[in-house]
């Protein structure tokens, strides 16, 4: 997690009963991070877990990972504060931000905009937004201490964002594009961090407040559901396109790896079995649907 000091947490994912159109079976349905030769590259692989298969090499961290519009191409935000493009065959190209370095860099699921993390002083990061070709810079929340991990909405109107002063608090925001109004969405339970949102408008978090990094669920107009309970860190989940289930991290088992949760029988199973961990996975939008 950006600008704070913690193992990332890397969970299992469930069966869920989605479906794949015959002329997508290619098409990958996820992205995600995982350990080759000591560096966190870029891989793909379908819902499940397989025909998984490595996609950038050039060795150096990313830290973050989202979907091009028509499932061609990705946008890496890189651990020396880059961010590139990197097309399906590993092709990658930088992105020039006006801003450097930046962190938690993702993608508008329109592929119009980049949101992304920038410090101008010590514990001081805003939220930023930029046109997808790195121009048109422009900060989008103005508020003290530290904001990071932007998120979209998946219609591209809002981005969440994690926001905390440092102290024993960091709590989930959003801010609208067209009126710049910022919604405060969690208030002092400790840390949350990793936010996925669906299209309904839930979101999924992982918080600490049960004393152990756990999944919740908070729908709309509701009180927080617990979606994982068990003694390993479980964050950074991927609502599925259809918002049926999430694919999350989780450290059961040792190194960091996926698994999947489906949301109405609650069952989840493990997705990928990478020795040195697999983290942040990315679900392309126009798969499973």
């Amino acid at each position: 997690m950006a600008m704070i000091s913690r193992v990332t947490a890397c969970v299992a994912v469930c069966a869920l009963s989605l479906s794949v159109d015959a002329g997508s079976a290619e098409q990958p349905a996820l992205a995600y991070l995982a350990v080759s030769k000591g560096y966190w590259e870029v891989w793909v692989s379908q819902a499940d877990g397989t025909k998984a298969r490595q996609v950038t090499k050039s060795g150096n961290d990313k830290t973050r990972v989202s979907w091009y519009p028509k499932g061609d191409a990705l946008l890496a935000s890189c651990n020396d504060g880059t961010v590139i493009k990197v097309d399906l065959q590993g092709k990658e190209t930088r992105i020039a931000l006006e801003q450097f370095p930046v962190v938690d860099a993702v993608l508008s699921p329109d592929g119009r905009k980049i949101a992304y993390s920038f410090s101008t002083a010590i514990d001081g990061n805003d939220i930023w937004m930029a046109n997808s070709d790195g121009t048109g810079a422009e900060k989008i929340v103005k508020m003290a201490a530290l904001q990071h991990e932007p998120v979209w909405s998946t219609d591209s109107t809002q981005v969440y964002f994690i926001s905390g002063d440092g102290g024993q608090a960091h709590d989930i925001w959003r801010v609208g594009l067209e009126g710049r109004d910022t919604e405060q969405l969690t208030v002092a339970s400790l840390y949350h961090f990793d936010v996925a949102v669906s299209a309904a408008g839930d979101i999924a978090y992982s918080s600490n407040r049960s004393g152990n990094y756990e999944i919740y669920l908070q729908r709309p107009g509701s009180k927080p559901d617990t979606l994982t309970n068990d003694p390993a860190l479980d964050g950074r989940s991927a609502f599925s396109p259809d918002g049926s289930g999430i694919v999350f991290e989780s450290t059961r088992g040792g190194a960091p790896n996926l698994w999947q949760l489906d949301l109405r029988t609650r069952a989840s199973k493990r997705i990928t079995r990478h020795e040195q961990g697999a983290r942040a996975p990315a679900w392309y939008r126009g798969v499973g649907r």
